[in-house]
């Protein structure tokens, strides 16, 4: 079998950026990852590839996708690795974040003969997904036929690639915690309050959150920029964080504040204001912590 072409510098450079253009637009990660998968084996000559997330609880790597040959990756499908049964090869992929060459005949037997036999396997470049100085899990590629001799500059260009899915995979995982943290921030304040409206240190609203949206009637698309006493129709003063304060310190005490709802009728709340605080102390933002308050037609001014 006559060995395959040389992949041209202006081919890597091309996928490369086309990898590297698809984290930027923000696609679906399962699409990215598919893609990848998809583009990989031909930068470096073989046909092969997978991609396997690491589970830093369980200490597992588990493939996340993959991409062969009909036939040739069945075998990955399903497919857990436990660092604990591949101790040298774990300690240079997890700690060290280095490639590492792994050979099917080699005394080592880095990988457990499991796994070999079960994948077919000859020769492979495993490359660790590192991002933030942690291991997210490792990029696979080989050949299903042959043996594959991978050079230096064929392991450069698939840690190049490594390091664009790492920063793809550690940016959906943020946003999937940020997700939760939202979830968890509007348990609590349903929990504790009406509403929260969060304001920037200028007093413009940034967001209503469902609850809030619920009470006023607005949508925090429609107010989101504007200063907060000229949305609820109330004074500068009102709306200004003196009021918040007493002395140098945050007052605890709660404002009676009739909020205009979007049907332009008013909403009687007790309205606590919260800094929120940066390291150095100065306000980041404030929180309008909302309570309704149920008033009889001779409370009203």
């Amino acid at each position: 079998m006559s060995a395959p072409e040389e992949v041209g510098e202006t081919q890597i450079l091309a996928a490369l950026l086309g990898i590297a253009e698809m984290v930027g637009g923000l696609p679906d990660t399962g699409e990215l990852l598919d893609a990848v998968v998809r583009i990989a084996p031909s930068l470096v000559r073989v046909d092969r590839c997978a991609i396997l997330g690491y589970d830093g609880a369980s200490k597992e790597f588990r493939v996340s996708v993959f991409f062969g040959p009909k036939g040739g990756t069945p075998a990955f499908d399903g497919l857990r690795i436990a660092a604990a049964d591949m101790p040298r090869l774990a300690q240079r992929l997890l700690d060290l974040h280095l490639p590492a060459l792994v050979v099917a005949d080699a005394r080592d037997h880095a990988l457990p003969p499991a796994v070999v036999r079960r994948v077919g396997l000859r020769s492979a470049l495993l490359v660790p997904l590192v991002s933030r100085g942690r291991v997210l899990g490792l990029l696979w590629l080989d050949h299903s036929e042959r043996s594959h001799y991978f050079t230096s500059r064929e392991i450069n260009v698939v840690q190049g690639v490594a390091t664009v899915v790492a920063v793809a995979l550690d940016g959906a995982a943020r946003l999937d915690e940020l997700a939760l943290e939202r979830r968890r921030f509007e348990a609590l304040a349903r929990s504790l309050a009406d509403g929260v409206i969060v304001l920037d240190r200028d007093l413009r609203v940034l967001e209503l959150d469902r609850a809030a949206e619920d009470l006023l009637g607005w949508q925090s698309s429609e107010v989101r920029g504007r200063r907060a006493h000229e949305v609820f129709a109330i004074t500068e003063a009102e709306a200004g964080i003196a009021w918040t304060r007493a002395a140098d310190r945050p007052s605890p005490v709660a404002k009676v504040l009739h909020l205009r709802s979007r049907d332009r009728g008013t909403i009687p709340c007790e309205v606590l204001a919260v800094p929120v605080r940066g390291e150095s102390g100065e306000t980041l933002q404030v929180l309008y912590v909302l309570r309704e308050r149920r008033e009889s037609p001779v409370d009203r001014p």
